[in-house]
């Protein structure tokens, strides 16, 4: 009897989010014995998706799928899943792919795991291990899709994409499944005008919550931050509550997922909303008054303080390093 195919399926038409889907996708396919796949519209994509670690890509020549409808890329991922029996099927947490993905799995009568923040499979290797956060951040949920293939959507920022490998190769397979014009029709393309900075390129990061009393007491934060280079990001309440920054600096399960090479977490508790934002950060220092603060936990450096005291100490001696 032939083994049955159980081959991990990627997709998110933003190429470094995808990329990153590629690294998660290539841990689960290894341990599956299978080949990792992803969709293309072009050829070019398909090579760099086989350069970061696609074993096969399905390319889909047809001018339908150049700008994204969900109507469109719900026929096409359908129709191929059918065809092809996937395992595992990732699909990037943008808004597209967030309507893409219960669609998807509508057509397919499966399950559907939205946000999912660590994925992997369980001791018998027959069903992901699929974490989400939920109410409100307070609680960590853990699902099972007992029905194949099991669709989950990864927000980006995540995980680690693979560095691009030149010789590697891998195969490209045309098809053309069958796709119904989409039902609306884009008028206008505007990008979108961004306040802040762009934390996911960030090496060095000083965020701050509640800790900080005042919307003018943010120049001990502004301060810091000039001094080792940083950028400025933020917890949930001070964009949306309080609109001291901009949105695109929010750091959370819902707003930047960031990877710095340093992390400054200043008078941040630690929610697990704010922890699944800075998971992948390499090193995490925390400045917190409270010692049972949980992020704590989360860190490799802690100092148990006040911000107010600590960050001038650190903000002068970080500028007398600099002279010497």
């Amino acid at each position: 009897m032939a083994q049955e195919k159980r081959d991990v399926w990627v997709f998110s038409e933003q190429p470094q989010h995808a990329f990153e889907l590629l690294g998660k996708g290539k841990a689960l396919s290894a341990e599956l014995g299978s080949e990792l796949v992803t969709l293309a519209s072009t050829q070019s994509s398909a090579d760099e998706y086989i350069r970061h670690g696609a074993d096969k890509v399905l390319l889909v020549n047809n001018p339908l799928l150049e700008e994204f409808h969900v109507d469109t890329y719900t026929d096409a991922l359908s129709e191929l899943a059918n065809e092809h029996k996937p395992e595992v099927i990732l699909i990037g947490s943008t808004r597209n792919g967030l309507e893409l993905a219960p669609r998807l799995a509508e057509r397919l009568k499966t399950g559907c795991v939205t946000e999912a923040t660590k994925i992997e499979l369980d001791a018998d290797k027959k069903f992901l291990l699929m974490d989400r956060v939920a109410m409100g951040g307070n609680i960590m949920e853990t699902h099972i899709s007992r029905s194949k293939p099991q669709i989950a959507t990864v927000p980006k920022g995540l995980f680690s994409q693979n560095p691009p490998d030149p010789s590697r190769k891998g195969q490209v397979i045309v098809t053309q499944p069958k796709i119904k014009p989409p039902a609306t029709k884009l008028l206008e393309k505007k990008p979108k005008e961004v306040k802040g900075v762009k934390l996911s390129d960030a090496s060095i990061i000083v965020s701050f919550g509640r800790g900080v009393r005042k919307k003018e007491d943010l120049v001990l934060i502004e301060d810091f931050a000039k001094a080792i280079g940083g950028a400025i990001g933020c917890s949930r309440p001070i964009a949306e509550d309080l609109r001291w920054l901009p949105e695109e600096q929010y750091i959370g399960l819902s707003g930047q997922k960031v990877n710095p090479k340093l992390y400054f977490a200043c008078g941040i508790s630690g929610q697990i909303q704010h922890l699944t934002g800075i998971r992948n950060s390499k090193v995490i220092v925390s400045i917190n008054n409270d010692p049972k603060a949980p992020i704590f936990e989360f860190s490799d450096y802690g100092i148990v303080g006040d911000l107010y005291v600590i960050l001038p100490i650190l903000t002068d001696a970080v500028r007398q390093l600099a002279k010497s």
